[in-house]
C-alpha cells in the first residue's frame, strides 16, 4: 500500500493502476484511513480511471486504500478486485463494508472475482 502511494504521488497522470498483493504475512503496520488521508495530496489520482487489485485479503490497510481510492478518484470508472487465499474476513462482510464507502465518481463500478 505504501508503494502504491509513492507511485500515485509521482504519477499524477496515471489512468490505470494494477496492484498485485503477494504478502502472506500478517499486517505489521496499520496504514489506516487517517494515516492514508494524511499522505494524500491534491492531484493524486486526478486522471485515474481503472484500478485492478489482485490478491486482496480484506486486511484493514487494503480496505482503507480501497475506500480512499473510491472517495478521491473523481474519474474512476472501474475497480476490479480479486480475492487472495488468506482472507481475514468473509467476502460477504467485506462487500457489505465496501457498499458503505463514498464514491467521488458516480460512474465508479466495483467488480469482484473470487470465491
Amino acid at each position: 500500500i505504501m508503494l502504491a502511494f509513492c507511485l500515485l504521488k509521482s504519477a499524477p497522470n496515471l489512468e490505470k493502476l494494477k496492484i498485485e498483493i503477494y504478502d502472506k504475512e500478517e499486517q505489521k503496520f496499520e496504514a489506516n484511513g487517517e494515516f492514508q488521508n494524511a499522505l494524500w495530496t491534491d492531484g493524486m489520482c486526478a486522471n485515474l480511471q481503472v484500478v485492478q487489485m489482485t490478491g486482496i485479503n480484506w486486511r484493514r490497510n487494503e480496505m482503507c486504500f480501497i475506500e480512499l481510492i473510491l472517495s478521491k478518484a473523481r474519474l474512476l470508472r472501474a475497480l476490479f478486485i480479486s480475492y487472495g487465499g488468506n482472507v481475514v474476513m468473509s467476502s460477504e462482510d467485506a462487500i457489505n463494508e465496501l457498499l458503505t464507502y463514498k464514491r467521488a465518481s458516480a460512474e465508479a463500478q466495483v467488480l469482484f472475482k473470487g470465491r
